[in-house]
């Protein structure tokens, strides 16, 4: 059985930054994330988003570089490699999150986590014990009544 002070359900940006601020007061931090740290902006969202976009933004700029007075030959890309781009930029980010967890002794565990009674959460098998939770799970869209959510606007 492991016990600590606090447990942080969630490895995106509240969740480690709970992490990191709990463990800078001198509490024991353990921190519970089904995917990868850092989150969706970092993992899927945001970050390989910005990732893509600057690719495309590059290839604009070759393609417009002869206004410039700069002559190139035939211009491709290959989006395979722009994906596999935007995911390698992520996963460094989120490799950088789990140093910055080890420096600041959270111990992680991962797997889906669930708060099985007062003061335990369970994840992968282990039970863990401690007199604080956060939970920082992250959120999922809503439709708000009448207003419907298309996927389109």
């Amino acid at each position: 059985m492991n016990e600590f002070d606090v447990v942080i359900i969630g490895g995106g940006p509240g969740g480690y930054a709970a992490a990191i601020r709990c463990s800078q007061l001198g509490l024991s931090v353990a921190l519970a994330e089904q995917e990868a740290l850092g989150g969706t902006c970092l993992n899927w969202g945001c970050i390989p988003t910005k990732s893509l976009l600057q690719s495309a933004d590059l290839y604009q700029q070759i393609l417009d570089a002869e206004t410039f007075g700069i002559s190139v030959g035939d211009v491709t890309f290959d989006l395979a490699k722009m994906v596999d781009q935007s995911r390698q930029a992520a996963q460094q980010l989120s490799q950088g999150v789990a140093q910055l967890m080890k420096k600041n002794k959270v111990k992680i565990f991962s797997g889906e986590a669930s708060i099985t009674g007062i003061g335990e959460v369970h994840v992968n098998g282990e039970t863990l014990i401690t007199d604080s939770i956060i939970v920082a799970s992250g959120a999922e869209q809503k439709s708000l009544g009448p207003i419907a959510i298309d996927g389109q606007n």
